[in-house]
């Protein structure tokens, strides 16, 4: 009899999957986040459940790899060996909730979905030794800072077979902290534009 059940269970999902016609309809997705901004890249992972109709709340986290462009070039002249030394060594660490609004559900027969993003909450900087040549221990004596992020985008959501999404989208963050962050770029306002891509599963 439970197994019988658990079919059942099974298959009215697979069924109510299945006649989703677009992103905006979904009840829940996970998905690996990718960012490329102005000051540097970043992974993570976003989780997200439907609201309304075509509204969705979600939690984001995510590590990023702060560059800033302060990057060059030093060739070894013994080697011939070319190096790429950046004299950042900074990390954001982020985790917030979003709000998603789709565009046009119901209306668009393609399974693609546009829509309006905005994510919020705290932002931990982690401050390390700006030497070019410091390695995994220039986390010893890091100096930790807490600030707040924002960030908007507009993007589209795809569907894909065996419920897989994909989501490409364009959008501008800000980081702000009450103290300057980095020896070197002594800055409280971290922002710039950022592209994003998703990919994921919908249930």
């Amino acid at each position: 009899m439970k197994r019988i059940i658990l079919i059942l269970l099974a298959g009215t999902q697979l069924m109510a999957a299945a006649n989703y016609s677009s992103m905006g309809q979904i009840r829940r997705s996970h998905a690996v986040d990718l960012r490329m901004t102005d000051y540097g890249a970043s992974l993570g992972g976003k989780m997200q459940w439907r609201l309304l109709r075509d509204l969705h709340t979600g939690i984001h986290a995510s590590w990023t790899f702060v560059s800033s462009g302060k990057e060059y070039t030093m060739t070894d002249p013994y080697t011939g060996y070319t190096y790429k030394l950046n004299t950042i060594h900074l990390d954001f660490v982020k985790t917030g909730i979003s709000l998603k609004k789709h565009f046009f559900t119901g209306q668009l027969a393609n399974t693609f979905a546009p829509y309006f993003s905005l994510q919020a909450g705290p932002v931990l900087a982690i401050d390390t030794d700006n030497d070019v040549w410091a390695n995994i221990s220039r986390y010893r004596d890091a100096t930790l800072d807490l600030g707040f992020y924002t960030h908007f985008c507009f993007g589209v959501d795809f569907m894909m077979e065996k419920r897989n999404t994909f989501t490409v989208a364009l959008g501008y963050e800000v980081n702000r902290f009450s103290d300057p962050i980095d020896e070197e770029m002594q800055k409280r306002n971290w922002s710039g534009a950022s592209l994003i891509l998703n990919y994921g599963k919908y249930f």
